[in-house]
């Protein structure tokens, strides 16, 4: 009868860890923003120009291109409202057995590409900037206000010398077809700025070329030290932050 109880025990025990265990792993999965995606085509008019006194469009000012109607891709590009960009960054916490992920995301970008070419597309300019003073948290974890590194974020970034992360790529030849409405893949490489400091970088992108709209998301991985940026990383912290931050963009573009 006792080992019967004991067993009964035991097995409540057992139950019950198997419950809080399952419990915890859904609240962490739920808590994880998924990746950003391609936008969806859906019927949009261009936006109007930006003002001239508009500082982040003016950190990556539009260049003039006559003739720019014409249907196909040659021509500018410009980025419309409904574009996001963020960051995620795998983080610590000392009160935690289990890493988190990070996931801050702004609706504050502006820029355009000009591309040229009817077969092969070429890449010809561009320029995207991002206003990270307006980044905000979007991932979740119990007993964890997230918006509360927003700040913190900020201050690392040095937003206040340094607004705004600027990826300008350099003129490249793009395997797309410029007919197909398929979802397509391209590497873009470039001259990334954060904080002040330039350093190349390359984004993996889904493409899709479709109802004379430009779609186009991804991400690249950037070791943050190497911008002049410290993350906290040593044992005992109350966080810990992988240096190597994933840039993610969800980008939406028309002729304007």
């Amino acid at each position: 009868m006792k080992l019967s109880t004991f067993t009964k025990a035991i097995a409540a025990i057992a139950f019950v860890t198997v419950v809080l265990a399952t419990a915890a792993v859904f609240v962490l999965l739920h808590g994880r923003a998924q990746p950003l995606g391609l936008a969806q085509t859906t019927p949009r008019t261009p936006a109007s120009s930006p003002s001239p006194h508009d500082p982040l469009a003016e950190a990556c000012r539009r260049p003039a291109v006559p003739g720019n109607s014409s249907p196909g891709v040659t021509g500018l590009w410009a980025l419309q409202p409904g574009s996001l960009a963020g960051y995620r960054a795998h983080e610590k916490f000392a009160e935690l057995t289990s890493p988190h992920e990070a996931v801050a995301r702004t609706d504050a970008l502006s820029g355009w590409i000009l591309v040229t070419g009817s077969g092969p597309i070429q890449l010809e300019a561009g320029c995207v900037a991002i206003d990270v003073r307006t980044l905000h948290s979007v991932d979740e974890l119990p007993g964890f206000n997230t918006a509360d590194r927003d700040k913190s974020a900020s201050d690392m970034l040095g937003a206040h010398s340094h607004p705004y992360v600027i990826f300008q790529p350099y003129p490249a030849a793009l395997a797309l077809d410029p007919r197909s409405t398929a979802v397509q893949h391209a590497k873009i490489s470039g001259d990334m700025q954060i904080s002040g400091v330039t350093k190349p970088a390359t984004f993996s992108l889904d493409v899709r070329l479709q109802n004379n709209q430009l779609a186009a998301a991804g991400t690249t991985t950037v070791p943050v030290g190497d911008f002049g940026i410290e993350v906290p990383q040593e044992a005992g912290q109350f966080v810990q932050v992988d240096p190597r931050i994933t840039l993610e963009v969800s980008l939406i573009l028309l002729k304007p």
